[in-house]
Parts: C-alpha cells; structure tokens; sequence
C-alpha cells in the first residue's frame, strides 16, 4: 500500500507513504499539512517533532520517531481536517489503502442504480448514512469518489472496500480496521460501541432508508460492492458507500429469490464486519467473540423493528434476517391509540369531578393476556437472545427459518405478538424454562408483544388495566407470572366456574353494577367473535387477538400474496395482532414532525431510533443567518402584537389614547377590559379563559390602570436547562426555546403598550437553585445567556430576570429571610417522617399508589402535609426524567440514559444487566430525596409569603392553572416550558421544544451557530431543509435553507 500522492512542484516524484507506522519526515508531513490548508506544520526542537499551528497551542509533541499514525490521530483530536480539495491526492490515497479492484466495479449500471444515486443525492436521511461511487460525470470531479459530498469534511473523503478493510498491510500494526477504530476522536467510547455505530450501524440504516423511500428500491450489499468512507486522516464518517457492482431493484417488482439473496448479502457483509473487528479486537472467538455478535444482533433488531408495512411485506420472505423483521399494522396503531385517549378523556373529567368513575380497560388472560403453550411456543424473534450469537447470520439459524420453497407471501414475516421488539420477559419454553402448570391450558410464561407497556400507558393515562381469569388457576400464582413478565402489581378478578358468560363478559357486567369503574376497552376473543361490531351498546371497545401467527398486511389495499384482507369496518369486529403501537407518529410522510407530548413518560424512549450521523450533517449558521433569523423573530412579533391590539380596540374602543376623553371609571373598565382580551389570546393563553375571568383582571390591575401607572407581572421561569440526562435538552445553556419564550413578552409588552401606554412591568423569578441544589456555575451561565437574548430581543428594559431569593430578600427583609433553613429542615423532616416507612426501591409503582392511598385516608393534625402527600406520587413520577443518571465508563451517555429509562420503574426484570438495575435504582432514589425537597420548599414558601412578593399584580401560571389565574404560554401551544427541552425551527417555521431524543429520531439535525459556540445547537431544524455547501468550498457543515429561515417566527397556538 504505497502511494505516490503530489506534494508540489518540488516533492511531486517524492515517494510517500501517508499512513501508519511509516516514518514521518517533516518535509513531506508539512507539504501535506500545507497542501490541505490545515493551518498546521511539524518542527522540531530539543530531539522531538512537534506540531504547531492552528489549535494546537504552544506545540503538541509528536515524539522522537514520528509516524503518519500519531500525525492523523493528533489530527482528528484537533478536529483538523483537509480543507483543500485534491483529486490527485484523493486518488493516489485511495490507492495505496485500496488495491483491490474487483471486476464487479465496472459493470454497467442500469436504470434501477441510477434512480438510487438520484435518491440518494434528494434524501437528507439517506445521504446521512450512505453515499454512492461512480455517479454520473457532472455530479463529482473525482471518478468513484463518494457523493454527495460529505459536508464535516471539505477536502474530500475516500472509499475504502470491506475487503481492504479487513485485510493485511504490512504498513499497519493490526488492519485497516483497527488503525480506524483506533483512530476514533471518542476516547471514551468503547470500541465495540464505535465498531456498531460506525460500521454495522450504516449499512443497516441505508438498507432500510432505500427499502422505505417512495420509490423502493431493495439492495443487495455485498461484500466487494459496498465500501466505507474515510476521510483523509483515516476517521470513519460514519456513511458506507454504495458501488455499482451492489445489486439494486425495484421493490414493487423484486422476487422472493432477489429478497432472499438480497438479505442474504446484507447479512454476510455483516458477518463479514464483525469477523474482522473480533479478529483483531480480540484474536480469538470466545465468551468475548459471544458479546460482538450478540451486539451486532441488537443492532439489526434495533433498525429493522418498526418497519412501515410494505417493507415489512417485501422483507416477508425466507432469508438469514426474518426474524428481526417487525412492523404494528396501521389499524392496530390506530385502535390502540384511541383506547388511550379514551381513557385520558374520561380521567379529565374526573378531575373535576371525582364522582366519575375511574375508566379501566379489562383484559382476558386466558386468550389475550399470557401465552399459552398449547400449540407454537411463544417465539422471541425480535429479540437478538433468542438465537446463538456464535452462529453466523447467513446460515440463517433463527428459530424463524423455515424451507427456502415456501412460496412468498404465505407467511409475509413475523407479526409483532410473536416478534417483541422489546424481548418477551420471563421464562419461554423455547429456551429450556419450566412452564407453570395451574390449570389447562397450560402458559408458557410470555405475556403478548407489548402488553407491559400498554398496561403503563393506561396507568399513565390515569386508568386501570384489570386482568381476568377463570378455572382452578391459583391467583397469587398468575400474579407471579405477570409480575415476571413486565407486568407488576396487576389488578385480578378470579371469574367463578359456573357462569354461563365468558370470562370478560361476566367481569364486565359486575364492574358495571357496582359503579366501581367505567369500562372503555375489553379484549377478549369470544366476547368480541359474539358481538361482531367493534363498539358494544355502552360504547365500550371490544377486541380481540388475531389467532393466527401473523395479521394481514395491507398493500393498495390487499395483501402481498395477493390473499384479501379480513373484512374491516363499522360492523366487523376489531382484531389486534398484539399490543403494539408504533413509537412515532405514522402520517403517511417522512418529514420530520414534532412529539406533542408532555412527558417522556408518553415517549417509546428504548424503541426510539439512534441518529448520531445528524452531528457530522449539523448546520453551520453565519453570524449574518443568525441576525436573520433573530430578526424575522421580532418583526413576525411585532406584527402580531399589532394585530391583537387592534382587535382589543375594536372591542373596547373606551381603551388607549382614545378613552382619555371619557369618564374615568368608564375608561378604567373599557381598559381593563382591553387587557383581558390581549391577555387571553391564544399565543399566551395556558388553560381556559374561564380561569381568569375580567373580574380577575380588574382585581389584578384596577388600581395601576386608575393611576396610570405599569402594570406588575410576575411569573417564575427559566430555571435552567434540563439536560442531565441528555434525553431532553442537547446542554445546559438557553436555546432558541428560550429566546422565543422572551419574544413572546416583548410581543405581550407590545400590545398592551398600544391599549394601555404604561404597559407591564414584567418580573420573571428564576429558580434554578431554590428547589433544588445545583452549581452556581450553572445557573449563572445560564442566566448570564438569557440575559443576552433578553438585550437581543429589546426586553431588558421592561424585564427584570433574578433569582426568587434575592427578590423576597429584598421586598420581604432579611429577618423573614433568615427563618427559612429551619422551617425548610422543620417541613422537610415532617415529610420525611410519613413516608418513612416506604421504599420506592421496592416494587416502586405499589410504593408509589401506596403513598397515594395514604394521601387520600390522610387525617393528621397538619392539613398541609397532606396536600403534600397529595402532589408525590406525581412529583417523583415527574422528578425522575430530570435527574442525572450515573454513566458507567465508556459508554453513551444519551444510549445509556435510553436503557436507564427504557423501563425505569422496572427492578425485578431477571433480563437486565446489575448495571441498568443499579442506574434505575439510583435515579428512582435521587427523584424521591428531590421530590420531598421540592415539596418542602412549596410549604415554606406558602409560609412566608412568597406568593405576595409583588402585589398587586398579575401572576401569570406556566404549570397547572388554577381559577382567579392567567395561565400563560411563551411558545404557543406547545406542550413543553423552553427549558424543558430543545429548541426547533419546525417544517413550518415555527419556533418551538421537543425532547432531543424524539428529535433525532423524527430526523432533526442541529443548527450550531456562534451565539452558543460548537458545544451546543442553538436549534434542531428538519434535515430536509438543509442544503450542502458547494464541492470545493472549505465551508464546513451544511447550510440552512434560506426560505425556512425568512419564516421563522412564533407559534401562535
């Protein structure tokens, strides 16, 4: 692997071998550095090489026998890359680390592969993961250099096949390979973890991504035809790259020959991969070798669950990778989903009134709840144990394989109850466990696909899920099985023998006529094969579970094997195929849409997909596209904030300079009246106008608009930004959210301004360290930003943001001050001494209803410490998604943080390693130390008078609105506070929060911009508005999409 690259005129015949262990000569290493701008050139003083130059300070050393090795990895440490772009360097280096030419290479492409370069250069997600080499001649300078261009790195990147990855060079201690791995800029990461993220993970997503376009194309990736890229320092980029040689067809027309061969090379390229990282990584297979490919089998499950129904169906075939095939039909998703919201609906009326019964859900074990081992065992096909690691994919070894004969269609892949995603928990026939034997028919001891997490769900809502069962079963018994399956603490009812009805039917009934409960979905077979309609007379959802291994998938409107679907419709019944529902939105479009949530309790945080190629795709705004965007901000704002006044002023035309002629009295309520209808617009309404009725506001402001004075409002706000777990916020500092949140009060200011001309006085008290503890560092950086954006948005002369303690230090004075550490220890101990004798570590969701029963029977001396009882189990459940989770070494944080709260309250599932246990344990610890401080510190401040820090004034709520307040709203209606989450310019424009994790799952990229540095985005933008800078430039990143930019403004509601 020699190459003979050109270093200028005067070295261009030098020989030069510029990588690995070969010596490094200055002379040739700074003709390099120079040739590719990198700013940077080595010298050498007292015996050692150094480089000096841009970032590197003072000089870093790179010993007294350099090599091409330590100078790239110096490199990539620097985050220093080429800037200049040289085909004849790019070519002679491709070269020199790839001398295979397989014969495949040349072969002529046709139609199909010329529609995937075109897909590729149009999707931002897909060229995120995969590239194309040998596109057309207008398209790249370079022939078979990668395209589209990857943007991190300006001076180009290198194809490097898997073969020449994998195999000998005598210029390298170990492979290609492992000179990359080694290479890795995330020392911290383990290089398993690296190997999986940079090298199985891409492959897997561009198979996906091309199945999944509107113009499904299918890939055969095999091992000669697919290359990685590199770039010029030897950093894998994250994206492999797609050579003509690889077999490309149209899905709508492949066979189940092409889908088996297909899948086939996919998985022997895979296979191939994980070989050679075991071969160096560890030089022999062993317990160790069992780990990478149970790894990489994670991996596969991971990107191929979920899959949109007819890739399900073309992937429904007999190949090495059926197995981990999962799709939740669209009908399922959708009947499942209105079951929740259903019960959601009925608990927001119980709120306001507690003589609503509680709504519940009942389901039949016998036909809908456990599984039963009568006929097939309960396969886990979607989960990598359930087949041996140490067997190679392609060999096709999955329980799942069955004769390569069988005509496609007829059993068109794995339905989601046999294929859990998340892996079926407890013991499974298949795998050797014992069977529990109470009655006929026998269980195996696997609950169906998704039932834990519908029964959270439900629970969440603020329903319940009510289990029923009939025979000679012992009860204490089936609540074992379902507490080892996922499902703890679960509501039985034990149906006698003698009754005529079924199980469900009879539970039902009786529900019905003790009032105890109203039944809004039952799911049991017979009742729902009896009834034949979906909705009962009560309007109660009946469903039953498809029998069958697998539900029809639809496809313009029949199956894939030509088979017609089951009849649907207002008068059949409803059939599931398991409990499944589909962790993100489906709208029938790959654009990136928001959660709308309010809760990561609400998110499939595990089901989630992983995107970390969005970094290496971020937007690099300018300072001028900054200025742009912050400008279109204020000026939207503005001409809303006219808007609204002029509506105001029609209907109170007494109000503004008007209504200075008028009769005093009469101009105070045409006034107040003005600010009520600016007050409860819907960009700045939380909640209900009948919260805060115009008495409330002639209360509130009566007196300042008489005496024509500002008018006080005061709101708390703008702790700090939540991301000590990384799931919500990408970092600590305010985000475009943020900004926002301050624009909306400058739009507030503004049109109260045009009805009442000595406007608001507006006091935000932030909290950052008053309810619970965190470094001063912290906050003050946060708050030293927002104070910037607060000047940005021309807020600051009307906006007066400190911390809620120096406030009530100063209007309340220091003796009433000084009584707070005791009564906080004095309140604190007091609560600490009700709920001592629980443990939330110990079955935490009992602890949790157990401290809620003891609320609601609460009949102490202190009134107070019972509403406290009342907020806990809501503020622990709360506290637990904002708490720093303990990371072990070497791993993702984010990954971890995703396993941590895949099922947080879960302690006793025997499938989770000691660590997640400990991790869980220690996050559900932290949540309830903070919650009794949080509601400590509510009661003093009650005590001493917070709440009256200003008055009179209008206090605006952000959180829960209560009757007599303004609830207000700084992003319209969206259903985070701005620092609860990340800040995102949406597809329309709109500035609004969602959580980080649910962004880089829908496809969001980050915006970095100077106002926040390269260590955290200012904003999340669609990637499919993102557009690449122009082969050539030496700009880094991508570029936002000028028109997107031009609409940016505040959501209205």
């Amino acid at each position: 692997m020699d190459g003979r690259p050109r270093l200028g005129p005067e070295k261009s015949t030098a020989t030069v071998r510029p990588f690995g262990t070969w010596p490094l000569e200055a002379e040739e290493a700074n003709s390099i550095l120079a040739g590719g701008d990198y700013g940077l050139r080595v010298v050498w003083r007292d015996h050692l090489a150094w480089l000096v130059g841009e970032r590197a300070g003072s000089g870093i050393p790179l010993g007294t026998a350099p090599t091409w090795t330590r100078l790239y990895r110096v490199l990539i440490r620097l985050r220093s890359t080429r800037k200049r772009r040289d085909p004849d360097w790019l070519a002679l280096l491709t070269g020199a680390l790839d001398p295979y030419a397989p014969p495949e290479r040349r072969r002529r492409p046709d139609d199909d592969w010329w529609n995937l370069v075109e897909m590729v250069d149009s999707d931002p997600m897909l060229r995120m993961h995969c590239a194309t080499s040998g596109s057309r001649p207008e398209h790249t300078a370079v022939p078979g250099a990668p395209s589209p261009a990857h943007p991190e790195f300006p001076g180009g990147t290198i194809p490097v096949t898997v073969p020449a990855l994998l195999g000998p060079c005598s210029a390298l201690p170990r492979t290609l390979l492992g000179e990359v791995v080694a290479n890795r800029f995330e020392r911290d990461e383990t290089a398993l973890h690296y190997f999986l993220e940079y090298f199985i993970r891409p492959p897997l997503r561009a198979f996906r991504l091309v199945l999944e376009n509107s113009r499904a194309l299918l890939l055969t990736p095999r091992v000669g035809a697919l290359a990685v890229e590199l770039s010029p320092e030897l950093q894998a980029t994250g994206r492999v790259v797609i050579t003509s040689a690889a077999g490309v067809c149209d899905a709508s027309r492949v066979t189940s020959t092409e889908v088996r061969e297909g899948v086939r090379a996919l998985a022997r390229t895979l296979d191939t991969l994980a070989g050679g990282f075991e071969s160096f990584e560890f030089g022999e297979r062993g317990a160790r070798s069992r780990r990478t490919r149970s790894a990489v089998q994670h991996v596969i499950a991971a990107e191929l669950r979920d899959l949109e129904a007819d890739s399900a169906d073309v992937l429904s075939g007999q190949h090495p990778l059926r197995g981990f095939v999962h799709t939740v039909p669209a009908e399922q998703d959708a009947l499942l989903r209105r079951v929740l919201h259903t019960v959601q609906e009925r608990t927001r009326l119980r709120r306001w009134d507690r003589r609503v019964p509680q709504p519940m859900v009942v389901v039949d074990l016998d036909s809908c709840g456990l599984v039963t081992s009568g006929g097939r065992p309960p396969q886990r096909l979607g989960d990598p144990e359930a087949r041996d690691p140490s067997v190679p994919l392609c060999r096709g070894s999955h329980p799942s394989a069955e004769p390569e004969d069988r005509p496609r269609g007829a059993g068109r892949g794995t339905s989601a109850r046999t294929r859990a995603g998340e892996p079926a928990k407890g013991c499974t026939a298949e795998r050797g466990a014992p069977q529990w034997s109470t009655g006929t028919p026998l269980w195996a001891g696997a609950v169906h696909s998704g039932l834990p997490r519908f029964v959270w769900d439900v629970r969440d809502a603020g329903g319940r899920v009510v289990f029923c069962f009939s025979g000679d079963r012992d009860g204490e018994y089936v609540r074992k099985a379902l507490d080892e399956t996922g499902v703890p603490e679960a509501d039985l009812i034990h149906v006698p023998e003698e009754s005529t009805e079924s199980v469900a039917e009879w539970t039902v009934r009786r529900l019905r006529e003790l009032g105890q409960a109203e039944v809004v979905a039952v799911f049991d077979d017979k009742m729902a094969r009896d009834l034949g309609t979906p909705v009962d007379a009560h309007g109660t959802f009946v469903v039953s579970l498809s029998a069958g291994e697998v539900m029809p998938r639809q496809r313009e409107g029949g199956s894939a094997g030509g088979t017609a679907e089951p009849p649907t419709g207002a008068g059949a019944a409803s059939v599931i195929d398991s409990f499944e529902t589909s962790p993100r939105k489906r709208l029938g479009r790959r654009s990136p849409v928001l959660s709308n949530t309010h809760s990561l309790e609400e998110l499939h945080v595990a089901a989630l997909r992983e995107n970390r190629s969005a970094q290496r795709w971020a937007v690099r705004l300018s300072g001028s596209e900054t200025e742009s965007i912050v400008a279109n901000v204020i000026d939207d704002a503005d001409r809303a904030a006219e808007r609204t006044a002029c509506g105001a002023l029609a209907k109170f035309p007494g109000s503004g300079q008007a209504g200075r002629r008028r009769d005093d009295r009469e101009r105070v309520g045409a006034v107040v009246g003005a600010l009520h209808h600016v007050f409860t617009r819907k960009q700045f309404l939380k909640g209900s106008r009948s919260n805060y009725v115009v008495a409330d506001m002639q209360r509130d402001v009566g007196g300042c608009v008489a005496r024509g004075e500002p008018i006080e409002v005061v709101l708390l706000g703008f702790p700090v930004k939540q991301s000590l777990n990384r799931l919500k916020a990408y970092g600590p500092l305010p985000d475009i959210a943020e900004f926002g949140g301050l624009v909306r009060l400058r739009e507030l200011q503004q049109a109260v301004r045009r009805v009442y001309p000595p406007g608001l006085r507006i006091n935000v008290l932030t909290d950052g360290r008053h309810f619970r503890p965190r470094p001063s560092s912290m906050t003050r950086a946060y708050t030293r930003k927002l104070h910037e954006y607060a000047s940005m948005a021309g807020v600051d002369g009307y906006v007066s943001i400190r911390e809620i303690d120096t406030v009530a230090a100063e209007r309340l004075g220091p003796k009433v001050v000084s009584r707070r550490p005791d009564m906080f220890h004095s309140f604190r101990g007091c609560l600490e001494r009700v709920v001592a004798d629980f443990d939330i570590t110990d079955n935490p969701l009992r602890t949790l209803d157990q401290v809620q029963e003891r609320a609601e029977k609460w009949n102490g001396a202190e009134g107070v410490t019972g509403r406290s009882l009342h907020l806990f189990r809501e503020m622990v459940m709360s506290m637990v998604y904002s708490v720093p989770v303990p990371v072990p070494a070497g791993v993702d944080r984010l990954d971890w943080a995703r396993t941590v709260y895949a099922d947080v309250y879960n302690l006793s599932d025997t499938h989770i390693s000691p660590e997640v246990r400990q991790a869980r344990v220690a996050v559900l610890r932290r949540a309830w130390h903070n919650a009794i401080r949080y509601l400590s510190t509510m009661r003093v401040d009650e005590e001493l008078g917070y709440e009256e820090l200003f008055s009179p004034r209008v206090r605006l709520t952000v959180s829960a609105v209560t009757r007599g307040r303004c609830g207000f709203t700084y992003l319209g209606g969206s259903g985070l506070l701005p620092w609860q989450g990340t800040g995102v310019l949406d597809a329309r424009g709109y500035i609004a929060v969602d959580f980080a994790v649910s962004l880089l799952d829908q496809g969001f990229v980050p915006a970095y911009s100077t106002l926040l540095g390269r260590r955290q985005p200012l904003m999340m933008v669609p990637a499919q508005y993102t557009e690449l800078p122009l082969r050539g430039t030496c700009s880094e990143g991508t570029r936002l999409d000028g028109e997107l930019r031009s609409r940016a403004r505040l959501r209205r509601k």
